[in-house]
């Protein structure tokens, strides 16, 4: 998708009948969004004056955003450069490097701002209530993105980029083996799901002794490949598939509202996989559905990367100040409440504004660049 022109973080030069309808286009952007949202709700929660998890248990479900956004990340690779592997049209190394290029820049920058507040804050007297989550060696295993390949077991720096970790290495594979899945019968493509499916479930039992739906961050990639293998998958079975707007919503809802209710329930494996298979479903109506695409669903799809780089420093930054505030003001609860509703605002504006100022212009001109451009 070819990022739009934009003069100011919140207006653009492009008008509507500027942007091509795509089948999938503005549906999956904001969904994009909205799973980036649901991590910021789920990571603000615990710091609410009465924590978000106790008030719906939903709140503890942050791994449906974060297993929709890896199954999402191979539906949307697929779709955009399954043709370009498949015909030779790209080089592996040169897809690869794009993508690496697209992810780092901006992570580093948010990584570098993060170790300068923790610095700032530390010689300030503020030092962070969790110390030992800010070591030398996880900040370089982040800086070099290597920090969701299992080495790093414990909640650090700027843990959600984890998945960025690793889906570099599902870019890889997913370079190598793109070709093999391109145009196969839906019935060997859905075997190819089910048998994926099962390997994860089975890995997850003997390797992790923990289910694979939500592995922990030290199985990170055992986590990731096979759930954007599955967005693959999808892609390629949904590839031909038409749903107006009338048999969008529908189904849309129910896929939603079903995975949502199952997740409520006491975990077990068959629950899982149902889950996982209705956030497939969700995918497949989302990229399968054309609706009229505007400078504002372009946007908030391209402001929920940033959002999902952002949010974690701008919680740490907030939440360490909030309990000065609060305690030195006597703020009662309705005011709590209202400070930290305004989190969630400063996040969104600070994920608007870092897309705007800074990761477009910077993957910008990083795109530019000759060996990025050309490849290797």
């Amino acid at each position: 998708m070819k990022p739009i022109s934009m003069t100011l973080p919140f207006a653009s030069t492009v008008t509507p009948a500027d942007i091509p309808a795509r089948r999938g286009g503005a549906s999956l952007d904001v969904l994009r969004f909205l799973a980036a949202a649901f991590i910021l709700l789920f990571h603000f929660g615990p710091s609410a004056p009465v924590n978000l998890r106790l008030v719906s248990p939903i709140f503890e479900q942050g791994w449906l955003a974060t297993d929709f956004f890896l199954m999402l990340s191979g539906f949307v690779l697929s779709r955009a450069y399954g043709d370009r592997l498949t015909q030779s049209q790209m080089r592996p190394t040169h897809f690869f490097l794009k993508r690496f290029a697209r992810l780092w820049p901006s992570h580093l920058v948010v990584l570098l701002t993060f170790a300068a507040f923790v610095v700032a804050a530390t010689l300030l007297g503020f030092a962070p209530k969790h110390g030992d989550h800010y070591g030398l060696n996880a900040l370089f295993a982040q800086a070099f993105m290597v920090h969701g390949w299992g080495i790093i077991g414990t909640p650090t720096w700027n843990i959600p980029t984890w998945t960025l970790s690793a889906l570099l290495v599902c870019y890889g594979l997913f370079a190598v083996y793109a070709r093999w899945i391109h145009n196969r019968p839906v019935v060997v493509l859905a075997g190819v799901a089910i048998t994926v499916l099962v390997i994860g479930h089975v890995l997850a039992e003997t390797l992790a002794k923990h289910a694979f739906a939500d592995l922990p961050l030290a199985w990170g990639l055992l986590r990731a490949i096979p759930l954007f293998i599955l967005g693959n998958l999808i892609e390629r079975a949904t590839a031909r598939l038409r749903l107006g707007q009338a048999a969008f919503w529908p189904l849309l809802t129910f896929a939603l509202t079903a995975a949502t209710g199952l997740a409520l329930l006491p975990r077990h494996l068959l629950l899982d996989t149902v889950i996982l298979l209705l956030l497939g479903t969700v995918l497949a109506v989302s990229g399968a559905a054309t609706f009229r695409e505007t400078a504002v669903t372009q946007r908030v799809g391209r402001a929920s990367f940033a959002l999902f780089l952002t949010h974690s420093l701008v919680g740490a930054v907030w939440f360490s100040l909030t309990p000065k505030v609060v305690a030195a003001l006597g703020l009662g609860q309705p005011a709590q409440w209202a400070l930290w509703a305004t989190a969630l605002l400063a996040a969104m504006i600070t994920a608007f504004l870092f897309d705007a100022v800074i990761d477009k212009p910077l993957s910008t001109w990083v795109s530019k660049l000759s060996f990025v451009r050309g490849g290797v």
